[in-house]
């Protein structure tokens, strides 16, 4: 059995002499350059900067940002860096994490896989990675649009600007019933989490504040080659609030520990955007969740493991934290990455060493 966790967490770090770290990142962010963002390169990046975040990309609106060109303040933490991005922008958006250039943007089509597809060979094509953004801003993009795209392996699955429809509606599905269709299909895709920032000079709910979405990526380097290939092998989870100690997987157990102090503190900020629901439940709930988004097991702790076995195809972990308020409760989340059972991880290796 070879799973996508083992192969990143262990396997991907043979060789290597550091011990790998988590990092906290932004993958989508926007600044004044982009037309409709209210801060310069340099105030956004030191708003993350002063938070303790790691790394951070600017990725603006069909704009190539050369991160070497933001003046970042002299004397700042080493371990902050800025990664190349842009987010290419038609009836589809694509960020293209860690490119050297302007990827092309004009290309328009009446099917959306292929104005996907398109953002994908562009991306890859200058030496990026695709992340497929907000599939469900404006019901942009569905399953359907997604399935016949080729190497496209990270979307987002949270993005926590205000009008993104991320938890569906009573007609239309949630992101994360689209990404169990995708796996259940037999993709592999990994859920990206960001906040989409655009606004600090103004803050409130209505707002696309940042601090609402992010990832933790488990990498040996803070660069942005290492971040981006243990993004590219699923080594990350993405996170609404909640914060993680452990994410391991083994040949036959998938093992989750929060961590709770670190939640606490992040449950403090002001800005995040919590998910209301209309129950009065209080507490941790960690879920294992597998083909068809069929929820495998409930654990209401902090701490759960998982026996995997062959009969599921992937298992997939959700974490959520609620909290009560006024008559209901409201709630944040972490989301870690499908372990595969399936085989499709070596079947993807093969056919993405053919297509080269």
């Amino acid at each position: 059995m070879r799973t996508a966790l083992l192969s990143l967490a262990i396997l991907s770090f043979a060789g290597h002499s550091a011990e790998p770290q988590w990092y906290k990142g932004n993958t989508h962010t926007h600044t004044i350059l982009c037309g409709h963002a209210d801060s310069t390169p340099e105030v956004v990046a030191q708003w993350y900067l002063d938070r303790g975040y790691n790394f951070l990309c600017l990725s603006e609106h069909n704009q190539f940002l050369d991160p070497t060109k933001v003046a970042l303040p002299e004397g700042r933490r080493s371990d902050f860096i800025l990664i190349p991005s842009q987010e290419i922008t038609g009836s589809v958006h694509t960020t293209a994490l860690n490119v050297p250039r302007l990827i092309p943007f004009k290309f328009t089509s009446t099917k959306q896989f292929e104005v996907i597809q398109n953002h994908v060979d562009g991306t890859r094509e200058a030496g990026g990675t695709p992340i497929l953004n907000h599939p469900n801003f404006r019901w942009a993009v569905k399953a359907d649009d997604i399935l016949p795209v080729k190497r496209l392996h990270l979307f987002e699955l949270y993005n926590g600007h205000p009008t993104v429809n991320n938890w569906g509606d009573a007609t239309r599905p949630s992101v994360e019933k689209i990404w169990d269709k995708l796996l259940s299909d037999g993709l592999v895709v990994y859920g990206v989490s960001s906040d989409d920032m655009h606004a600090l000079k103004k803050w409130s709910q209505k707002d696309s504040n940042p601090g609402r979405g992010w990832v933790m990526v488990r990498s040996t380097a803070l660069t942005a080659d290492a971040i981006t290939e243990a993004m590219k092998k699923g080594d990350f989870y993405a996170s609404s609030g909640v914060i993680l100690k452990n994410v391991s997987l083994t040949a036959d157990q998938y093992s989750i520990e929060v961590d709770e102090a670190a939640t606490k503190k992040e449950l403090e900020s002001p800005v995040l955007i919590t998910r209301r629901v209309d129950t009065t439940s209080e507490g941790w709930r960690i879920e294992f969740i597998g083909k068809d988004g069929v929820v495998l097991k409930t654990v209401k702790d902090a701490k759960a493991d998982f026996a995997l076995t062959p009969d599921q195809p992937y298992v997939r972990c959700k974490i959520t934290y609620a909290r009560k308020v006024d008559a209901g409760s409201d709630e944040v989340y972490a989301w870690t990455q499908p372990a595969f059972t399936d085989g499709r991880l070596d079947k993807l290796e093969k056919l993405e060493k053919f297509e080269k």
